[in-house]
């Protein structure tokens, strides 16, 4: 199969396009800077690079048109993000032909908080500001999808590990140059959790039988989820122990809004949500290792690597 990427350089995009590219599928991904270290990491594992820019649709729409699949994985990450991907989704599914794949990529910080009930695809969205204006572009996405006869699929993955990157990472920089851990309100919020490389093998599923006409997963959304709820508490004492750092420190939420913005309450998110819909229908069973024993080796693994 003949597969386009966005988000290919990306955390999420990576792990992506080395599952495809070691299930024998072509993968063309979109990069603003070719040269640069993690478009050579791509070009190394077979990835063609194509040249282009998520904010200039008409750089890449007519590469993207012409693939049997697409994941799409970027987001500009910035005040633009709605209105970039909304016009890039616009261009892309516009090229795309007839039975071709469409994977989008949402997450699940638009079920907001869960409060203690187990969200499933069917549960009432409340997303958090940050991504208030996603599930108008799923919605889109599904239905513009639908009037062209492609099959895309809606992606909704949970907090993603693996590899000390990500949140994670993130964090546990924060914990090695401060000497604590910040965590986001008291600690008593709970996040669901994927491996990185779970999450990969979900899309790679979603796309090819998508591809293939399964009309249980074309116009579906799906959670990708391996553990329900994690404790928030128990991550930062896995990162303490993991960085050598003094404490875990909680954070309130309005003093943490004053350096994160409404990144602040994403991470205050309180959320159980359920993947069994995607084992089900996707057959996916993941099969990497849980947060907290992930969070214990990887974070030494960064560590280690001078990061």
């Amino acid at each position: 199969m003949e597969l386009f990427m966005t988000g290919g350089t990306g955390y999420i995009g990576q792990a992506v396009a080395r599952k495809a590219i070691g299930l024998g599928h072509q993968v063309t991904a979109l990069v603003r800077q070719e040269r640069s270290a993690a478009a050579s990491a791509l070009a190394r594992l077979g990835v063609k690079l194509h040249g282009g820019d998520l904010r200039e649709p008409q750089s890449f729409a007519a590469v993207a048109g012409a693939a049997d699949g697409v994941v799409h994985a970027a987001s500009t990450n910035d005040a633009s993000a709605a209105t970039a991907d909304k016009a890039a989704v616009e261009a892309m599914l516009s090229h795309l032909r007839p039975g071709a794949a469409f994977v989008y990529t949402s997450g699940t910080w638009v079920y907001g908080n869960t409060e203690g009930e187990c969200a499933t695809e069917a549960t009432a969205l409340n997303p958090t500001p940050l991504v208030a204006w996603r599930p108008a572009v799923e919605q889109h996405v599904l239905a513009l999808a639908a009037r062209r006869s492609i099959a895309a699929v809606v992606l909704r993955p949970a907090m993603v590990h693996g590899y000390g990157g990500g949140v994670f990472g993130m964090l546990a920089g924060m914990a090695r140059q401060a000497g604590s851990v910040r965590v986001v309100g008291d600690g008593r919020n709970h996040w669901p959790a994927v491996h990185v490389d779970d999450l990969a093998t979900a899309y790679l599923s979603a796309v090819e039988r998508a591809a293939s006409g399964d009309a249980r997963v074309t116009g579906q959304i799906f959670n990708v989820v391996s553990e329900d709820a994690v404790a928030v508490a128990e991550m930062g004492e896995a990162i303490r122990v993991s960085v050598g750092a003094d404490r875990v420190e909680f954070w309130p939420l309005d003093d943490a809004r004053q350096s994160f913005g409404p990144f602040a309450d994403a991470l205050a998110l309180d959320q159980t949500v359920s993947g069994q819909q995607a084992r089900r229908v996707l057959s996916w069973e993941p099969v990497g290792p849980g947060l907290i024993a992930d969070l214990s080796v990887q974070t030494h693994f960064q560590q280690g690597n001078g990061a």
